[in-house]
């Protein structure tokens, strides 16, 4: 790329000095051993999918056969709110929010009650571990959200920066019949470690 003054809205020195800064990040980074395990474990998981491939007598694109899973497990989840259960609750509330409140489960939690569950998890909180998803935040819709995921294992793929320290990503088993991976950011409170 070079410098056009007519069109340029930068000087040539301002320019340059972005240029070079592109020019750096275009160099990848070394791969962790987290990364590598990532790659690893996502394309075994691919490949326990498949059973095979069926190349088609007209040279049309091979069909993919893949295997099922184990039945997602069945959890007893509390009943969804109707809405004028809903209308009646929220009436007048003008900060009411839309999912019914859990007295066992506060939404938001202090900076300290953070600190606690992060320490209480500190053991066995780390990338390839083992997890079972036992609880989730109160869902508007079950279908939609994590409550489609309660009673799955999975293990953990990523952990978060300091502003969540208390959720990490998890990787979830595929039931049934699905294909893809399931990676969803959870809270560290909501998971229990499988031996």
């Amino acid at each position: 790329m070079i410098h056009n003054r007519r069109i340029a809205t930068v000087t040539e020195a301002e320019f340059k000095e972005l240029i070079a800064i592109v020019r750096d990040q275009a160099e990848p980074r070394p791969l962790s051993d987290d990364d590598r395990w990532r790659a690893d474990y996502a394309e075994d998981q691919r490949r326990r999918r498949i059973v095979g491939y069926q190349q088609d007598l007209f040279t049309s694109t091979a069909i993919t056969h893949y295997r099922r899973s184990p039945a997602a497990p069945i959890v007893e989840r509390p009943p969804v709110e109707t809405i004028a259960a809903k209308l009646d609750r929220i009436k007048g509330d003008r900060r009411a929010t839309f999912g019914p409140p859990r007295s066992d489960r506060p939404s938001i939690l202090t900076q300290r009650q953070r600190q606690t569950i992060v320490r209480g998890a500190a053991n066995w909180l780390n990338v390839r571990q083992r997890v079972t998803l036992i609880d989730g935040p109160g869902a508007v819709d079950p279908a939609f959200g994590l409550q489609r995921y309660l009673g799955r294992h999975g293990v953990i793929w990523r952990l978060c920066g300091s502003t969540f320290a208390d959720h990490c990503y998890v990787f979830f088993d595929a039931v049934g019949a699905e294909r893809t991976a399931k990676i969803q950011m959870v809270e560290v409170r909501d998971l229990v470690p499988v031996s």
